[in-house]
């Protein structure tokens, strides 16, 4: 088997990742999925940072998700190409360390809170946590993101479909670099 493509989609809460990561398999055949909420630890409140003015924890730091749990599965997948996809990806050194193409989506702020509106979380989300600290911890993370060469940015506002098309192409343009 040739090398394993690694495709990260990071970003932005509800910004199209796990959709557009999904979608690929329409393209691509030998293609494998994780998405990083998989890897939440179950027993968060031995994990998670505690945020007690909300009566909650932290969802939206690197430390909710069992990495190495994670990396494990990552080690086992046998595709040609693996796409993983999740919010805190690239807060991990051994995912920047495999890493061939890197997309992260963008979102405002208030069409970001339109669409988290929609969703159901559980635990329940309290009010508040969105203003005071889910939001604030992604504009640290796109600060750092911003630093970082080789990261195309994906506007969360584009729709699925051309987002999708867009990492289809680098996808396709990258498999041609590689034969």
């Amino acid at each position: 088997m040739a090398k394993q493509l690694v495709i990260v989609i990071a970003g932005v809460t509800c910004g199209g990742k796990t959709s557009i990561a999904n979608r690929l398999t329409n393209t691509f055949n030998d293609i494998s999925i994780l998405h990083q909420d998989d890897f939440y630890y179950t027993k968060y409140e031995d994990h998670l940072e505690s945020i007690p003015e909300l009566n909650y924890h932290a969802w939206d730091k690197i430390s909710a998700y069992d990495m190495n749990k994670m990396m494990a599965a990552i080690d086992s997948q046998t595709s040609n190409i693996l796409v993983l996809e999740g919010i805190l990806l690239l807060d991990d050194i051994r995912i920047l360390n495999l890493v061939d193409l890197t997309f992260f989506t963008v979102l405002d702020k208030e069409i970001c809170w339109d669409r988290r509106l929609a969703r159901t979380y559980l635990p329940p989300e309290p009010p508040g946590y969105f203003d005071k600290y889910a939001w604030p911890e992604y504009e640290k993370h796109l600060e750092v993101i911003k630093k970082k060469n080789d990261v195309i940015f994906l506007n969360g506002s584009d729709s699925i479909d051309f987002n999708t098309s867009v990492v289809v192409n680098h996808i396709n343009q990258l498999l041609l670099n590689v034969k």
